[in-house]
């Protein structure tokens, strides 16, 4: 038994050896190119950084709440809407890229984007016409309603927070409450006498 103990320590010993020597070589080998070209490189030992650009997109008002089954007023909803406004100078931005994720106490979502006016659950949906290129353009001042169906729904009252981001922007956050605080707070209080 002893012998194959010490067999099984003398290979990783070695492959420990072999990787030393081929990391120290691959070192030499770096630095030598380095010095071949004349110095050290512009940039080097410095990770990249990518600055994101300041949000274009804007809330306009709050989010609104709708319970599952339309017309009833239960305790839970599941589709939300809310206004956002493009307020960059730098023309339209194409929604059809953006990334929708939806926060509210341990619930956590990113919805994908949806044709539909009303969206499947796990989906969103904006009220502008597709152009001819495939995106949905949104122009410098103009207002947009987002539509959305999470995956399960929420306790009406929830505070939960919405993350619209373009690539390259920092997102946009709409904050508020699913459905009616005071709709949930009436049917969980008894009547008054």
């Amino acid at each position: 038994m002893g012998g194959s103990e010490v067999s099984t320590q003398l290979e990783l010993a070695a492959i420990f050896a072999a990787f030393v020597a081929v990391t120290t070589l691959f070192s030499f080998v770096s630095i030598g190119a380095g010095a071949m070209g004349g110095g050290t490189p512009d940039g080097a030992g410095v990770y990249p950084v990518l600055i994101a650009g300041g949000p274009n997109l804007a809330p306009v008002g709050t989010i609104t709440g709708y319970p599952p089954v339309p017309g009833f007023s239960g305790t839970r909803t599941d589709v939300l809407t809310f206004v956002i406004a493009n307020t960059g100078g730098e023309g339209a931005v194409d929604l059809s890229r953006a990334t929708v994720t939806v926060m509210a106490g341990n619930y956590l979502e990113v919805l994908a984007r949806s044709e539909d006016l009303l969206p499947e659950p796990g989906t969103w949906t904006a009220t502008l016409p597709r152009d001819g290129d495939g995106g949905t353009p949104l122009r410098a001042g103009e207002e947009c309603t987002i539509r959305l169906r999470l995956d399960r729904p929420v306790p009406a009252g929830e505070t939960l927070t919405v993350r619209v981001r373009l690539p390259g922007d920092l997102p946009c956050l709409i904050t508020g409450q699913a459905g009616a605080p005071a709709a949930a707070a009436a049917a969980s209080s008894p009547p008054e006498d």
